[in-house]
C-alpha cells in the first residue's frame, strides 16, 4: 500500500529536554555496537552506508562520536531526515531512490552523512511491510578545496579581516528552513511517484495533507475519489505505539471498530456516545484505530476500483482488437487475388531446384550402392578368405615373392670370378630361401586340401555373392530411372521458365479476381502501399495521390509520380500522371499546382504474390489470409500445369476466358464514370 510519510527534525532530545547522544544515535539506527543485536526485536537493518567522511575520520562512528564532543551543550550535531520508502518496490529500488534524494538535496554532494534502511512487519497490519529509512547528516557545508581537520571541522565559521573563511564550514540554513522542507517533502513525493511509473504501478503518494489531496480532486470533478479522503487523520502517538499493551489496546478497538461497522443494529450516535465517555488518551487511540480501519476499507475500495477497471480496460481492448481484426479481415477479403508471369516463373524455378535436389539425392544414393557391389573376379577369392580365413592368400603372395627373391640369387650363384667366401655365402643364402620355399609349399598344400574340404561351402558363399549383387542392380536400375525422371524435370521446367521469361513480361497478369475497374482509396499501389496511405491533394476537381517519395524544399517545385483517384484500371494498370507539387504553410505541407499525362502506367497489383509472408492478426484476418493463400495456390498450380502442357508456345493465352476488362455492363461504366467525378 503506497504510503507518503516525510520527518525532517534536528538533533534528538530526551524528555527531560537534554540531547541524545550522536554516536548512540548512529549506532542505534545502523544498529552497530551495543544495538548490533537487540533480544525480542526484530532484525530489520537491511541496508547502510555513510559518505563524505573527512580523511581524519577511520570509520562513520568516529566522526559522529568527534561531533558530539566538539557540540556545544544546547547545539546540534546532526540533523535527521525520516522516510517511508515503499513495500511495492524492491530494496534495490528503494535505495536509488534514497541515493537520488540525497544528490538532489545536495546532502550527498555537500555533506557528511549516514543512513540506513530498516525494513520489518507492520505494527498494526501483519500482511504489510514498514520500510523505511534514517538520513543523518551533518548540516556544515564541505569545502573541498578547504580541507579541515578534528579541532577545525566543527568550530564556528566566520571571515577575518580580508575575507576569507577562518574556522570551521558554514552551517547550512536551508535544510531547517520552512521553504526548505516544503521543497524537499514536494520532492520526495515526486521522485516516489516517478518511480512507481516508471514501473508501470498506477499508484502514488502524496505530499499534501488528507484535505488539501480532497480539495484538489473536487476542483477535479473527481469527487468519488474526494469522499474516500474524507476522514480525520490518525494522530501521531510517538513512542506510545511501541508499548505491547498500547498495540495490543489499538488492535483491541480496530476489532472493535470493525464489529460496529458490521453491526446493523448499532448506531453512528451509539459509537460517538461510546468514544466520547473515553480519556483523551483513549480517544486518540480510537482515533488512531478508527483511521487505520479506514485505510484498510478504502486499500480495498481502490483495489476492487482497480480490479473492476481493469477488467473494462480488457473488454474494451477485445472489442477494439476483435472490431480492427474484422476490418482487415474485410481489407485483405477485398483485395484482389491475382497471379502474374513472375509468380508463375517463380514456382517453375522452385519446382526445377526441387528436382534438381530429388536428382542429386538419388545420384549421390546410387553411387553408394554401386560400392555394394562385388566384382565376378573378386568372388571366388572373397569366399575363400571368408570360409577358411585369410592365411591361404598370405601365403600365396609370400610365395609370390619368395619365388622373386630366388632366381636371382640363382642366377647369381652360376656366375664366374668369385671369392670361396663369396660363393660360401650364396650358397647358405640360396639353402635358406629354399627352406622358406619348401615351408610355404607345405603351407599351401595344406590350404588347398583345405579349400577342397570346403567347395560346397565356398561356392555357397560366391551364390550368396550373385544373389546380393542381383538385388543391388534391381535397387541400381530403380534409382537410375528415378535420376533420369528427375534430371528429365528438372530441364523442362527449366526450359519453360526460361521461355516464359524470354517472352512474357514479369508484370504480365494471368489471373485476377476482384481487382477493382477504377482507383479506389483502398487500392494497392504495385500491391504494396494502398492509396489512402498516399499523400492525396485536390487539382482542378480531381484527387491526386502522390506516390513517389517527396523531397521538398522551401520556395522550390519539385515533381513527382500521381495516381488520379477514380481513374480506369485497364489489366491491372492505371495512367502515371506527373505532378508539380510546392510546399506550402498547411498541415498537408505541400499544394499542387500543375498536372501532366503521360504514356506510363502503373501497376495496381504486386509483381509477385508467392513471397507475400503471412501477416500478423487476429483469427478473422488470419481466416481471410488463409482463404486468399488458398485461392493463389489453386490458380498458380492451374498455370503452371498450363505452362508445362503449353508445346506451342501460346504464353499470353493461358488465361483470358474471364477477362473482367474485355467487356464492361451498363453498371460498370455508370460507376467508373461516378469514380472520375471523385474530387477533395
Amino acid at each position: 500500500m503506497a504510503l507518503y510519510y516525510f520527518s525532517n527534525t534536528p538533533h534528538a532530545t530526551r524528555a527531560d529536554g537534554t540531547k541524545v547522544n550522536t554516536v548512540a544515535h548512529y549506532e542505534y539506527i545502523c544498529r552497530e555496537g551495543s544495538y548490533a543485536n537487540m533480544k525480542g526485536r526484530e532484525e530489520d537493518l537491511v541496508f547502510s552506508r555513510s559518505g563524505n567522511m573527512p580523511d581524519w575520520a577511520a570509520h562513520a562512528g568516529q566522526f559522529w562520536q568527534t561531533a558530539e564532543e566538539k557540540r556545544q551543550a544546547n547545539g546540534r550535531a546532526y540533523r535527521e531526515i525520516r522516510l517511508a520508502l515503499q513495500e511495492e518496490l524492491s530494496l534495490s529500488d528503494n535505495i536509488a531512490l534514497v541515493e537520488e534524494f540525497l544528490d538532489r538535496t545536495g546532502i550527498g554532494k555537500r555533506h557528511a552523512f549516514s543512513y540506513a534502511v530498516h525494513d520489518k512487519t507492520a505494527a498494526f497490519d501483519k500482511d504489510h511491510r514498514n520500510i523505511h529509512v534514517h538520513i543523518m547528516f551533518c548540516e556544515k557545508t564541505i569545502e573541498k578545496d578547504r580541507p579541515l581537520g578534528q579541532e577545525m571541522y566543527f568550530k564556528h565559521y566566520y571571515l577575518d579581516q580580508q575575507g576569507n573563511p577562518c574556522a570551521g564550514y558554514r552551517a547550512d540554513r536551508y535544510y531547517q528552513s520552512v521553504q526548505g522542507t516544503r521543497a524537499m517533502r514536494k520532492l520526495w513525493a515526486d521522485m516516489v511517484n516517478a518511480r512507481f511509473k516508471a514501473a508501470g504501478m498506477e499508484i502514488s503518494v502524496s505530499e499534501k495533507s488528507l484535505q488539501a489531496q480532497r480539495d484538489d480532486l473536487i476542483e477535479q470533478g473527481r469527487h468519488d475519489e474526494a469522499a474516500l479522503l474524507d476522514r480525520i487523520p490518525a494522530p501521531h502517538l510517538g513512542d506510545a505505539y511501541r508499548n505491547p499493551k498500547t498495540i495490543e489496546k489499538i488492535r483491541e478497538r480496530e476489532r472493535e471498530i470493525e464489529s460496529q461497522c458490521d453491526d446493523p443494529t448499532c448506531t453512528t450516535d451509539e459509537m460517538d456516545e461510546t468514544d466520547q465517555q473515553d480519556s483523551i488518551a483513549e480517544q486518540k487511540i480510537v482515533m488512531f484505530a478508527t483511521d487505520a480501519v479506514l485505510r484498510k476499507v478504502i486499500a480495498e475500495i481502490r483495489r476492487e476500483q482497480e480490479r473492476i477497471r481493469r477488467e473494462e480496460i480488457r473488454e474494451r481492448e477485445a472489442f477494439i482488437a476483435e472490431a480492427l481484426d474484422e476490418r482487415a479481415a474485410e481489407e485483405l477479403e477485398a483485395q484482389p487475388v491475382t497471379v502474374t508471369a513472375a509468380d508463375v516463373y517463380d514456382a517453375l524455378m522452385e519446382k526445377k531446384e526441387a528436382f534438381a535436389q530429388k536428382e542429386a539425392r538419388h545420384l549421390a544414393e546410387y553411387k553408394q550402392l554401386q560400392k555394394q557391389m562385388v566384382a565376378k573376379d573378386n568372388m571366388w577369392p572373397m569366399a575363400i578368405e571368408k570360409v577358411i580365413g585369410k592365411g591361404y592368400w598370405n601365403t600365396v603372395r609370400q610365395r609370390k615373392r619368395l619365388e622373386e627373391q630366388i632366381q636371382p640369387v640363382a642366377d647369381e650363384y652360376y656366375k664366374l670370378a668369385r671369392t670361396r667366401q663369396e660363393n660360401e655365402a650364396l650358397r647358405t643364402q640360396y639353402a635358406q630361401l629354399i627352406r622358406r620355399k619348401q615351408a610355404l609349399e607345405a603351407d599351401f598344400q595344406r590350404y588347398q586340401g583345405e579349400i577342397q574340404a570346403n567347395r560346397e561351402a565356398i561356392e555357397q558363399v560366391v551364390l550368396a555373392f550373385k544373389q546380393s549383387n542381383e538385388q543391388v542392380l534391381n535397387q541400381g536400375k530403380k534409382l537410375y530411372r528415378q535420376i533420369m525422371i528427375a534430371r528429365k524435370q528438372k530441364k523442362l521446367f527449366a526450359g519453360k521458365a526460361e521461355e516464359l521469361k524470354k517472352n512474357v513480361p514479369m508484370d504480365h497478369l494471368y489471373y485476377c479476381d476482384s481487382l477493382h475497374n477504377v482507383v479506389l482509396r483502398s487500392s494497392q499501389v504495385e500491391g504494396k502501399k494502398a492509396v489512402k496511405d498516399c499523400p492525396i491533394r485536390a487539382y482542378e476537381g480531381r484527387a491526386y495521390a502522390v506516390i513517389d517519395d517527396l523531397k521538398l524544399e522551401q520556395g522550390k517545385a519539385a515533381q513527382a509520380g500521381a495516381v488520379m483517384i477514380g481513374d480506369t484500371v485497364k489489366k491491372g494498370q492505371v495512367r502515371l500522371y506527373m505532378v508539380t507539387v510546392q510546399p506550402a504553410d498547411h498541415p498537408q505541407g505541400f499544394d499542387i499546382t500543375a498536372v501532366e499525362k503521360t504514356d506510363g502506367t502503373v501497376r495496381m497489383y504486386g509483381i509477385r504474390q508467392r513471397k507475400t509472408a503471412m501477416e500478423p492478426g487476429g483469427k478473422a484476418a488470419r481466416n481471410a489470409q488463409l482463404k486468399r493463400r488458398a485461392e493463389f495456390t489453386d490458380k498458380l498450380e492451374h498455370m503452371l500445369q498450363k505452362a508445362v502442357d503449353d508445346t506451342k508456345a501460346r504464353y499470353h493465352a493461358w488465361w483470358d476466358d474471364s477477362d473482367p476488362y474485355q467487356k464492361k455492363n451498363e453498371a460498370e461504366r455508370v460507376e467508373e464514370e461516378m469514380y472520375k467525378g471523385w474530387s477533395l
